[in-house]
Order: C-alpha cells, then structure tokens, then sequence
C-alpha cells in the first residue's frame, strides 16, 4: 500500500513564522538603527577630537560603554529570536506517523495503537524533518518484531492491541526521544548466538546490546519483507543520531516490550560559535571552544615517536597521537616561536580524541561561520568548515574538528554529511508548455426563436472579444509567477500533510462535523490550487475525492476502512504529484482512478432514481427563496411548465447529458426545481428521466418546436410539458401552498 511521501534529509527552504516574533524582530531592527546611530555620532565626534586636537569628554566614553552593551545584547536576543523562529513542535513530525502505523497493522494482521506524548516538546526544523527516517525504521521494527499477533497476545493476559509509543521530553541540554512497544522484547541470548554467528563477537567480547544491533547487516529474519529483515534499519538510526551529535540507547525486558531512547543535544547556535582562535604560521583557524580539550606548551624532548615515526605526546598519563594542524589541512609545517617549546592543542572528535601542534594561540571570541558553498574547493576543504571574521577584521578558517579528527585516526564510523540543499525548487522558472484542454463552446445547435438564437450569438462573441482583449496567454488561463507558483506550491504540500492527519482523525470521529468539514475545504482548496498549477490530472483526482467525501458528508456511503484506504491512497497519489513539481506533471494513475470508479459507480448505480411513477407524483421541494421567484414570475405574465423528459441511451452518460439540457434550457426560461435535485444528477444518481418546474416566455407551440430541435442532441426520445399554476410542493419554511 502506497504510503505518502515522507520528508527526510532536508535542508529546511522555508517554514512558518509566528508573528509575535516578527514583531520583536522588527523591535530589534529599531533598536539597531538606534544603536547605529549613535555610533555614528560617536564617530564624527571622534575624528572632531582628533583633527582639531580636543579633548575626549567623559560623557562620550559612556556612550561608548552603553553603545558596546546594547550591541552586545542586541546580538545575543537577535540570535535567541533566530532559534526560537527555527523552533516547531516535534507534535508535528510525531502525527506523520499515524498512516504508517495504520498501514502497518493492516498489512501485518495486527492490531495497533499509536500514542504521542510530550508533542508540545520545541525542536529545531531542520531536526525535525531530519528525524522523520530513523523514526520511521524504529516504527517498523517494533510493529514487525516486537508487537505480537492478537491471538498470541491474548495467551499471554495482554490486551489484543499492542501499542507503540513516541514520547519527547525536554531537558536542559538534550533532547530525548523514545519510541517504545509492548510487544515481546528482545531475545538476548538469540542476539549473542546470531552475533557470533555473523562474527561480530569473538570469545571474551563484552555484549552491548546496542551495538550489536545497530551493527550494518545485522539481523535476525532469514527472509526480508517489505516491513523488515534487511539488516540496515539500526545501522541507518545510529549513523543519523550521531550525526546530530546524540546518542542511542535500547533496553528490553521480555514479553513487556523495547524502548529506544534517543538523546539529541539542543541546537545551541545557527551559525554563531564560540571559538579559540590558533595561528598555524600566517593562517590563523577557528577551534569550536566546546571540542577543545586543553592548551599545553609542551617541551620538545617530551614528544616521542612510534618505531614507524608517528608522533605521540603523554596526556593524563595515556600516549595521544600528535599531528600538525596545518599538514592535516593540505598545508606546510606550522613555523615554531620558540625551539624549545612547541604549541599543542588537544582536540576531541566523536570518536577519537588527538593533540595538533599550532604556532600560537590566540584568545577565544564569539564569531559567525560562513559555511563554503558545497564543491567549491572539493576534497582540499575536508576539514574546513567555513570562513569567519576575526576581531581587527582579519580573515580566519573555521575548523570541522570532527572531520579533522577522522582524516588523522582513520576511525570515523558515521558518513559525511553536508549542508547542501536538495535543489527542492531548483529551476522552478522552466515550466514547460503544457497540453491544455481547451474550454468547449456551447453546443451550435440552431434554436426556434430568433431572440434565442442571438442572446447565445452575442454571449459568445462578447466571450470572444473577452479572451482576445484579456490575458493572451495560449491555454487562456492566468499565469503565475515563479515567486507565486514556489508559494502555492509550498502551500500544497502543506495543505496535504493536514489532509492526511484530518483523514485519520475522521476515521476515528466519522461522526464529528467539525474535521469533515475541514477535510472537505482542504480537499476542495486542494483541487483549486492543483488546477491554477495547470495539473490537470492531479485536479481530476481530487475532485474524484471530494466526490467520494461528499457521498460520505451526504450519508450516501459509509467512511468503512476500504473507503478510507481509497482516500488515503488518493491523498498519497496528491502528494506524489506535489513532489515532482513545478518540473513535472504526472500521468493518470489508470488503477487508482479505475477503483475510484468503481465506487462512484456503484454507489451511483444504487441511488439512480428509476421508478418513473413515482418521479411523475413526487411533489417539488422549494425553499423560500424559490417561491418568491415563482411568485415573481407569474406577475411578470411567464408562463411556467412542469415538464417531463425521457432520455435514450447514447455515448455520454444520461446524468451528464441531463445536466447539458438543464444548461441549454436556462437560456429560454428559469428553472426552479427539478427531480432528481441538481446535487443528485451532479452526481450521477439519476436516471433516464427528469421532471422539472421552470418559467418561460414562450408559448406552448414555441416550446414544442424547441424540444423538436434539442432531441436529437440530447438525446430526448420523450417530452411532455404542461402549463401549471397550481403547485404541488413541500414548502421548506416559504408561504405555503399557492
């Protein structure tokens, strides 16, 4: 079953913003002009002092101090207001999950409940989507493993439903995440033999659970399946949290389930770091102050050397391998101040820790990294991070020291991550022409009054000239810039990711009003904005699905589980399309449409309204506002008709051509009511025949010779018209009977 598409790996391109923060962004915005401008006062009265040899008052130098602190303060709120902007809560991320677990427990026969805690819990964006993978592997693995079948767990005194739980908690460094079960936990005597087996434990090896686990290849299924089995699940889960710095922790106890505890450091900074600054010769690099161990002058007879001449200082007792930072970089040897002492920063990576030989060390500062635009230097920038502005407005190199720690000891187990943009809306302007269907005039068939024919003559000319005179775009339609088309775009794909979690809500409420509603508008925004994007076929099929949702909405059909499958593998269809846009416009999926109407169909086979006996004796339904037309027509002397028509089977289904006859017809009258109602043939529920109450100026003969000409273009095989003034109805809250 085709699940939506998931968001993973991405560089955030743009996101909500709350307008209480831009308001104290705008706040600090005037406190920076301020700000500013008092220096610049400052300024002209320092050049004064100087050109004309005058003294520094003290009041300037207060100023000076008062302009220092507020630009300190301003830099650390602006830089607070940034994180806090960056900031959604991981809810958000956790309801993405409510259609895989409910995918799942269909596919694996099992029953499953998802329970979300601490959803309140703020995390950085680019985290959050970046977490939707290894939460999903997780997921998985609990339903396919952990969570037993129905029947095995009534045996053992549980309840059938098994429960899988995604909980955040915040704390004052970290982040932690835990997806749980209740299933049957982990064998670990199973794990050791299977760990042995694959080698990955020799003979006196200590056991570490997660290890083992998260080793690549590991498993414990002899087959895959869709769900699991491939042995790169964990490996994937590990390598991703520990490229945000985490850890990962798994504990089981048997028959009462697992829990993978995932601990995330908070994201401190967006590009603001806290630096020792170092001078390898004349270049001068940037150290992340948190991954600096220590600062040792250490004697040069104290370095020692391996039989194959690697270097080694003794720190804390242990022998720690000694480069030079600007050789690990591609550069020379650092040039020394001294000859008797040498420089020596100890640096700690993720898995390694290594001392590097500088020239001089500089004092910490607080600077702003400018990331390298990828591929710009290729490999020769391994271990840069990005550039930065050093106090005296010099130019340094920031230092990935996780990087440089891995190039040195060769004992990096995580890949190497980028900042690189997916491209998501690269080359959005190039979107080309596309095969539209142009509007169809109204049917050129030749009426019996004069007057008709030249209304319709002169409705399609003044529409000509409208089209010649308006937008001269080929399709005729309104064109969107590329700004606007990015945002409608963006747009959709939001408005999806709701539809989705509102689907899943309804088929837990199918009686709350309220979401099916809001499933409804968004289903039906949906259409609109697939159809301004000129995605003709993704259009169609929301408006197949509104169609669906509104026999549901109406009472006409039941919202059971293969309905919402249909709804949800629709909405997955949307989503698919929303992914390949602006550059593409996908084909009709011809199986999803076929079981789509399937259901319209039938549903429409069984509503058709057959018994033309009781079609003839059913009384108009008209609400007030109908009666005051009524009542207005026969004083404007028009003639009103309860007419019959009875229609033949021809190439086009009898319901759409009963709509186009009901089109036809609004240009020689008003129609009033008809039976079946206009949402019934709307709908296909209708069926070979029609009765309908309207008003008109013509006259019996006219109208006769009217329906002469429309017959054999609408297939009319019968038509009966009886001119009325006395109404049978059933008043919606009107006059009563006339």
């Amino acid at each position: 079953m085709p699940e939506m598409p998931l968001v993973t790996n991405r560089t955030v391109d743009r996101m909500t913003v709350r307008i209480e923060h831009l308001d104290k962004l705008l706040n600090l915005a005037g406190e920076v002009i301020i700000t500013s401008s008092t220096l610049h006062d400052l300024q002209r009265e320092m050049v004064d002092a100087v050109t004309y040899h005058r003294p520094i008052v003290e009041s300037s130098i207060q100023t000076i101090k008062a302009a220092d602190e507020a630009s300190r303060r301003i830099s650390q709120d602006l830089h607070d207001l940034v994180m806090a902007i960056r900031m959604v809560e991981i809810g958000e991320t956790f309801r993405m999950f409510r259609r895989s677990v409910r995918d799942l427990s269909r596919t694996l026969k099992k029953e499953i409940e998802l329970k979300i805690e601490g959803e309140n819990v703020p995390i950085d964006k680019a985290l959050a989507e970046r977490l939707v993978e290894p939460l999903l592997h997780l997921i998985r693995n609990a339903a396919d493993h952990g969570i037993e079948q129905p029947l095995e767990r009534s045996r053992l005194g549980k309840p059938p439903e098994g429960t899988i739980r995604l909980e955040a908690i915040e704390h004052e460094n970290e982040t932690e995440i835990i997806v749980a079960d209740d299933g049957r936990g982990i064998d670990v005597n199973a794990i050791q033999e299977k760990a042995r087996l694959c080698g990955l434990l020799g003979t006196g090896d200590s056991f570490n659970l997660t290890n083992v686990l998260c080793s690549s290849g590991f498993t414990t299924k002899d087959q895959a399946t869709d769900t699991s089995g491939r042995g790169v699940g964990l490996d994937i889960v590990r390598s991703m949290v520990t490229g945000f710095d985490g850890k990962i922790e798994i504990t089981s106890i048997p028959q009462a389930g697992t829990t993978f505890r995932m601990m995330i450091p908070k994201l401190r900074a967006v590009n603001i770091i806290d630096a020792l600054i170092v001078r390898c010769s004349h270049n001068l690099f940037a150290l992340a102050i948190d991954q600096v161990v220590s600062l040792q002058g250490i004697p040069v007879d104290q370095i020692q050397a391996t039989m194959d001449r690697e270097r080694f200082i003794r720190y804390l007792g242990e022998p720690l391998a000694l480069f030079d930072l600007q050789e690990l970089l591609g550069g020379g040897v650092s040039e020394s101040l001294r000859p008797d002492t040498v420089p020596i920063v100890v640096i700690e990576g993720k898995n390694d820790r290594i001392a590097v030989i500088v020239t001089e060390f500089l004092s910490p500062q607080k600077l702003v990294n400018v990331p390298l635009e990828t591929g710009m230097f290729g490999d020769a920038a391994a271990g840069v991070a990005g550039t930065c502005i050093i106090s005296g407005g010099q130019v340094g190199l920031t230092i990935d020291i996780d990087r440089i720690v891995e190039a040195a000891t060769g004992h990096g187990d995580t890949p190497v991550t980028t900042n690189t943009p997916d491209g998501l809306f690269v080359d959005s302007a190039s979107n080309p022409a596309r095969d539209t269907v142009a509007p169809q005039p109204i049917s050129d068939a030749t009426t019996v009054t004069h007057n008709a024919r030249d209304e319709l003559l002169n409705k399609q000319q003044f529409q000509n000239r409208f089209m010649e005179n308006g937008d001269r775009s080929t399709d005729g339609t309104c064109e969107l810039s590329e700004k606007d088309t990015i945002d409608l775009i963006d747009e959709v794909r939001r408005g999806l990711a709701e539809l989705q979690d509102l689907l899943l809500t309804l088929e837990d409420e199918t009686d709350n009003s309220h979401v099916m509603r809001d499933v409804f508008r968004r289903l039906h925004a949906l259409k609109g904005a697939f159809a301004m994007l000129e995605n003709h076929p993704t259009a169609d099929l929301a408006h197949d699905l509104e169609t669906l949702l509104d026999f549901v909405r109406k009472d006409m059909i039941t919202l059971d589980h293969d309905l919402m499958d249909l709804m949800l593998d629709g909405v997955s269809e949307l989503a698919g399309a929303a992914q390949g846009m602006p550059k593409q416009v996908p084909q009709e999926n011809a199986e999803l449409k076929q079981r789509i109407n399937l259901v319209i169909d039938e549903h429409r086979r069984n509503q058709t309204i057959t018994d033309e006996t009781a079609l003839l004796n059913e009384p108009f339904s008209l609400p007030a506002i109908v009666e005051l037309q009524l009542i207005g027509a026969i004083k404007n002397h028009s003639q009103t008709y309860e007419t019959f028509l009875r229609f033949h089977p021809g190439r086009q289904a009898n319901y759409l051509v009963i709509y186009l006859t009901l089109r036809r017809l609004c240009y020689f009258g008003t129609i009033l009511a008809t039976i079946p109602s206009i949402d019934q043939i709307e709908q296909g529920i209708s069926g070979n025949a029609i009765k309908l109450l309207w008003a008109t100026a013509l006259q019996e003969p006219e109208l006769s010779r009217v329906f002469e000409e429309l017959a054999p273009l609408y297939n009319i095989s019968e038509f009966h018209s009886m001119p009325t003034t006395v109404f049978r109805y059933e008043s919606s809250g009107g006059f009563g009977e006339l």
